[in-house]
């Protein structure tokens, strides 16, 4: 067994995922499988002390990262497919020098635990990056659409130039009207696209500090800044569509929704500060 210090663990850790990325057949054999459980061993196992070594959530993310953005690295399916592997077939077998089990079973899980989070995570992300992709291009088009129209306003205002000055007055207003429901729309796509790129900012924010505080002791604090933030983007998005909705004159607002998600967002804030003042959720 070799005994690395914590930046050979670290950089050993990284090499061993990008390895498992790479292909579906490198766990087929049963010493192949053996071999990575002891270079897992060599990573996690601390006979000196009585606690193994912890993983940085920032190393596995970045390693991650690594394999999405280069397909000639590694795959994260086969990737999470091998950790699969690796987490449903280590059995301790082996002891120390000192002739102690070695057992890291409980680090291994939590690997698995960890890899997963941050793929899921990033193939969240890449479904939302082309969802608002695509919105977007959907947009483009229906600017040029307008831009299209109003090219053709301004021809026709050119061919009519000869007709009476009433004609003229009477075009003119339709022009004018046409013209103002056309910066309206305008400015209905800018804000629907502003509520699109904010909820997705907003979630993809939240979404990271929870998955990186999921571990951290205090239950209270992750809730409470759960709900807070809850709130802020709630109603923000509710004004940004209420400023929309009254550009386009229209009134109906479905006020009821908003007053219950607020009752229910600060009601769970009120609940968190009461769990915490008489200790309902105190560790057993």
């Amino acid at each position: 067994m070799r005994i690395l210090n914590e930046q050979e663990k670290r950089e050993a850790l990284n090499e061993v995922l990008i390895e498992l990325s790479k292909s579906q057949d490198i766990l087929k054999e049963a010493r192949d499988r053996a071999s990575f459980f002891m270079r897992f061993e060599d990573i996690y196992y601390n006979y000196s002390s009585k606690e193994n070594f912890r993983h940085y959530y920032s190393d596995i993310f970045s390693t991650l990262t690594l394999i999405d953005g280069d397909s000639s690295i590694g795959s994260l399916d086969i990737l999470a497919q091998n950790i699969q592997t690796i987490k449903d077939g280590y059995i301790p077998k082996n002891i120390d020098e000192n002739g102690n089990p070695i057992n890291i079973s409980k680090e291994i899980v939590k690997l698995y635990d960890h890899t997963n989070l941050d793929i899921a995570r990033i193939n969240y992300t890449k479904t939302m990056t082309n969802e608002t992709m695509s919105e977007l291009a959907k947009n483009r088009l229906l600017v040029v659409s307008l831009e299209q129209k109003v090219r053709e306003s301004e021809d026709a205002l050119k061919e009519i130039s000869n007709k009476t000055v009433d004609d003229l007055k009477q075009l003119s207003g339709k022009v004018q009207e046409r013209q103002e429901d056309m910066q309206k729309e305008y400015i209905t796509i800018l804000g629907i696209f502003a509520a699109i790129v904010l909820a997705f900012t907003g979630g993809i924010v939240f979404s990271s500090s929870v998955l990186e505080n999921i571990d951290k002791p205090s239950i209270y604090r992750i809730s409470l800044m759960a709900f807070i933030i809850g709130l802020v983007f709630f109603n923000l998005i509710w004004i940004l569509i209420d400023f929309i909705r009254d550009i386009n004159g229209k009134a109906v607002r479905k006020k009821w929704i908003w007053m219950l998600v607020n009752l229910i967002l600060i009601g769970g804030i009120i609940g968190v500060c009461f769990s915490y003042k008489y200790g309902w959720f105190l560790p057993i």
